[in-house]
């Protein structure tokens, strides 16, 4: 049996809201968890950036975390409204319970998160593949680790 042309439409936009419906960042929560000897026992700047359009995402995906923090301002100026930033500046020892996602972070293409280490390095990590994470600073590094429900 010959499928008519409205049907092979209806199953395309089928096909094509399903692909669209699936949010492409998952990240909710956020957990901070900084070592004692962090950075050399010293405060570190700590960037969240959720972007809103994947060629950005791919720009900042390249950059190290020094480069970041050198551009911050000039790509906050650029990119108005497709990049949104939560920065903090935490210290050894501090831990950061549970900082929860902003709602629209939904229709974002990337979540990124930056840390501003005096030792060399990218500090850089894409976090939205992952519903929850815990970012453990480190001494020369940060790593993030999923949420695992219990």
């Amino acid at each position: 049996m010959l499928m008519t042309r409205i049907q092979w439409l209806g199953i395309v936009l089928l096909v094509l809201l399903l692909g669209c419906s699936k949010s492409i960042v998952q990240t909710k929560l956020i957990t901070f968890d900084v070592k004692q000897n962090a950075n050399n026992n010293s405060p570190i700047a700590l960037d969240v950036v959720i972007l809103s359009e994947e060629a950005l995402v791919e720009q900042l995906i390249k950059i190290s975390a020094k480069e970041w923090y050198q551009k911050r301002e000039q790509f906050k100026r650029d990119y108005p409204g497709i990049l949104h930033t939560w920065e903090w500046e935490v210290v050894p020892g501090q831990v950061i319970p549970f900082f929860k996602m902003p709602e629209n972070t939904k229709k974002a293409k990337g979540v990124l998160i930056f840390a501003n280490y005096l030792s060399p390095g990218l500090h850089r990590a894409r976090i939205d593949p992952y519903e929850g994470v815990i970012v453990r600073l480190l001494e020369y590094e940060f790593v993030v680790q999923p949420l695992v429900r219990k």
